[in-house]
């Protein structure tokens, strides 16, 4: 099978398209043509090779978490879909696959594509879009009535969060630069606050409910100010000193954090996928590129100024 391989860390150039024996499913799984993916954050730090003691790839190796496509073979055992059928999962930082025009998953990491989504829109939902809704169902639920921050509205998971949120009876306060605020509100959002002209967590203390961090590097003390009593931290770009931090913190706080990393599980995407079918969700896709830009979108995912998601499709 065709795919883009990096056969050494480096910048986006060490991207190039070859050739690799095409996969076949086991036990449990099923070989997916993939027809769409997209460019995440983690996505380029793997291929810097910056996750090397995290994350062992075997090289060359095909990266993309997101994939999207039909369902071309059966392995034993698999009861939940069918040839033909339109899926998507999140494959998890050391499997990768999207870049590539065959990958073999395990039924359990799939959910079903929603019909009215394109090829290039499905490809960027699944981790993201599972990453929302983990956050708002299972670490920090979600109830109507609920006020909810969330810090960085714009981008990839913060753009889900926010409709999320509304979908599940939230008022909604999030960061953004004025230039993204109108995206920003179109989403759902209640109130927005510019990043760029003060300190986003400088007031609103004792606020909220659940804060929902995306964003690599502020400090979470300022965040878990914003926090009622009883109220919840979710941050989605942590690292496991900052899990184990928590774990102590919650023994004496009653304002919780919870660092987590998205589970590889269809069930999450299949409740994504039912917010989308019901028109309460949309994705934000930015730009698409095909694989012979894919090192152009690595570049414009590392600027940091991304909205939303850019997709990746093949040839």
């Amino acid at each position: 099978m065709k795919a883009m391989l990096i056969r050494h860390y480096g910048g986006p150039e060490v991207f190039e398209l070859g050739e690799l024996e095409t996969p076949r499913p086991g036990k449990g799984e099923v070989l997916v043509r993939v027809h769409g993916s997209s460019v995440n954050p983690v996505d380029a730090s793997i291929r810097a090779g910056l996750l090397k003691l995290f994350v062992r790839l075997s090289l060359p190796a095909v990266l993309g978490v997101d994939v999207a496509g039909e369902v071309v073979e059966l392995g034993e055992g698999v009861t939940r879909f069918s040839m033909g059928d339109r899926v998507f999962a999140y494959t998890g930082t050391g499997r990768g696959g999207g870049y590539g025009e065959l990958t073999a998953l395990p039924e359990t990491f799939l959910g079903r594509v929603p019909p009215s989504l394109s090829w290039a829109e499905a490809g960027t939902v699944p981790g993201v879009g599972a990453t929302a809704y983990e956050a708002f169902t299972v670490h920090a639920p979600v109830k109507p009535g609920m006020r909810v921050f969330v810090n960085g509205g714009a981008g990839g998971v913060g753009t889900y969060a926010i409709q999320i949120a509304k979908a599940l009876g939230a008022e909604v306060t999030a960061t953004c630069s004025q230039a993204k605020a109108e995206l920003v509100r179109g989403l759902g959002a209640d109130h927005t606050v510019d990043y760029t002209q003060a300190d986003p967590f400088a007031t609103g203390h004792d606020s909220y409910d659940v804060v929902l961090n995306t964003v690599r590097g502020p400090s979470l003390d300022p965040m878990r100010k914003l926090l009622k009593q009883g109220g919840t931290l979710v941050t989605v770009t942590g690292n496991p000193l900052e899990a184990a931090e928590a774990k102590v913190r919650n023994l004496v706080s009653s304002r919780r954090t919870a660092v987590f990393f998205v589970q590889t599980s269809g069930a999450l995407l299949d409740g994504v996928g039912k917010l989308i079918e019901s028109g309460k969700v949309r994705p934000i896709v930015e730009k698409t590129y095909t694989w012979d830009e894919l090192a152009e979108a690595h570049r414009r995912v590392e600027t940091g100024r991304v909205a939303g998601k850019v997709a990746v499709v093949p040839p």
